[in-house]
């Protein structure tokens, strides 16, 4: 369980003289194997939260433990997925992938073999020997995913993974990323702006305020895994949706910004 209590991060310039607030007493409890949506305007500090849980970056005051232990840096529970892919350019889709197993010093034959796993879970099979200058970006981003999948990580922390995706590769890998969560389910926190995207994907939607962040509302997807057939069809569906685009937009309007420029109501 990751438990997040008070947690307040702010940012400072080199000098000390200018100083933002960029996130204040977060308190968030996620349980194992849930999958939680961070959702919230731009600024509102949601990638400071991810990195934070992550171990990328230290905080200011409050704790954020996982399964009662103080977190202080990366480790090997937990892997990131970023929006931009961060492949190897002059390595292999196989190698790639197994790059995080090497670290931990598994075996040629185990390396391979998990690669090559992957590979086929997450549509990438004939493709283990191209570069990634020869994949579309849906292509990269399976890689990227099937690597952090790779050291078998209890926590996947997700940065708008699937944002500079055209709108059909995006559902795709949403899909994808479903079928693998029920496969072989993690612990989940993925960062959006679309609402469509956070209620199709988590099992509970944290809203975050206008910087500095705070969790407004926390809200439960009625919608069990695997899910329903058309879910997205469903009137609770739409109904969810249209609540968050409310919320949001009264969040916009208060802050002085165009809905436009920070979350979309569709993914």
């Amino acid at each position: 369980m990751i438990e997040i209590s008070n947690c307040t991060k702010i940012y400072s310039s080199h000098d000390g003289s200018n100083q933002v607030e960029a996130l204040d007493s977060i308190n968030l409890s996620v349980k194992e194997k849930e999958f939680v949506a961070l959702l919230g305007p731009s600024g509102c500090g949601k990638t400071t939260l991810l990195k934070i849980v992550g171990g990328l970056i230290p905080w200011d005051k409050g704790s954020v433990t996982i399964k009662g232990k103080q977190v202080t840096g990366p480790g090997s529970d937990r892997a990131v997925v970023f929006q931009n892919f961060a492949l190897m350019p002059w390595a292999d889709i196989k190698t790639n992938i197994a790059f995080g197993l090497e670290l931990q010093g598994k075996s040629k034959a185990e390396r391979e073999a998990r690669a090559i796993q992957l590979i086929e879970a997450v549509g990438l099979k004939g493709f283990e020997d191209r570069y990634p200058r020869h994949l579309s970006g849906g292509m990269q981003q399976r890689v990227g995913l099937a690597r952090a999948l790779a050291v078998n990580p209890e926590t996947l922390l997700m940065d708008e993974p699937f944002g500079a995706l055209d709108a059909q590769t995006r559902r795709l890998m949403q899909e994808d990323l479903l079928r693998l969560h029920e496969q072989e389910p993690k612990t989940v926190i993925f960062v959006t702006h679309g609402m469509d995207e956070a209620v199709r994907m988590a099992d509970r939607v944290v809203l975050m305020t206008a910087r500095p962040g705070r969790v407004k509302e926390i809200i439960e997807v009625p919608f069990g895994r695997p899910r329903p057939k058309d879910f997205d069809k469903d009137p609770a569906f739409i109904e969810l949706i249209d609540y968050l685009w409310d919320v949001l937009k009264t969040m916009q309007v208060l802050d002085g910004t165009t809905e436009n420029e920070t979350f979309s109501k569709e993914s």
